[in-house]
């Protein structure tokens, strides 16, 4: 799966947010706030109670969308979540020009409406909050990620913030998913899957593994130069 993250890059999600309004998936937003249509949250619906009945999620998701690049992503990350699921195929049937890279991070956001939002007041503004679960699914669907897991009253977290603020200041990478997570919501499942067990660490990862990882606040130089190596790695499907 591509790993171009166009999903939070200012201008293009207002347009794409203006576009999903057009085509019902959001109602029109109040303020920094969008929630999905009742027309759209009918249609997730209905392809959740599909998924929950099927005994082979993976051959159901298959069959439902028309992209086999994703349908194998979504099998090789063992993506078989049916709230997920269904809001991706939701999306993907409202709004078929939505490239599923975007459409992947779009569900993972909306599915944020329907529960507590993770904390973001500690994260980059190039990062997006995410849970513990969403967190695993996307670094399995994504070439490339910076994972960033941060924590209150962190003096080197804040210095990490600022300086992925300064890397990224022309916006998002377009090669590359920045993740933030909050370690105290998931510590346990951040030690089990990542070997993450404190703050700040920052994890580089390739086609769903960790390739390197900071713990502690790196220099200035050294975040760069790690951010630049994993643009140029090549992955291991590729060797």
């Amino acid at each position: 799966m591509s790993s171009t993250n166009d999903t939070h890059d200012t201008k293009s999600t207002e347009a794409t947010i203006d576009r999903l309004v057009e085509r019902g998936v959001f109602e029109a937003p109040l303020g920094d706030e969008v929630r999905p249509t009742a027309a759209f949250d009918d249609a997730v619906e209905r392809y959740r109670q599909t998924l929950t009945d099927a005994d082979d999620r993976r051959t159901v998701v298959a069959s439902l969308t028309d992209d086999p690049e994703t349908a194998t992503a979504l099998s090789a990350g063992q993506v078989t979540d049916p709230d997920f699921l269904a809001r991706y195929l939701a999306l993907r049937e409202r709004d078929p020009d939505l490239s599923p890279a975007r459409a992947l991070a779009l569900a993972a956001v909306i599915g944020q409406t329907d529960k507590e939002r993770p904390p973001a007041e500690g994260a980059p503004e190039a990062f997006l909050p995410v849970d513990g679960a969403d967190l695993q699914r996307l670094v399995g669907l994504y070439d490339r990620c910076v994972v960033y897991a941060w924590r209150e009253d962190c003096t080197p977290c804040d210095a990490v913030r600022g300086d992925f603020d300064d890397l990224f200041a022309d916006g998002p990478p377009d090669d590359l998913l920045p993740l933030a997570v909050y370690g105290p919501d998931c510590p346990r499942l951040l030690d089990r899957e990542f070997d993450v067990t404190g703050a700040p660490t920052i994890l580089f990862t390739l086609e769903g593994r960790v390739d390197s990882r900071f713990v502690g606040a790196p220099t200035t130089a050294g975040l760069r130069a790690e951010v630049e190596t994993l643009r140029e790695r090549t992955l291991p499907s590729e060797r």
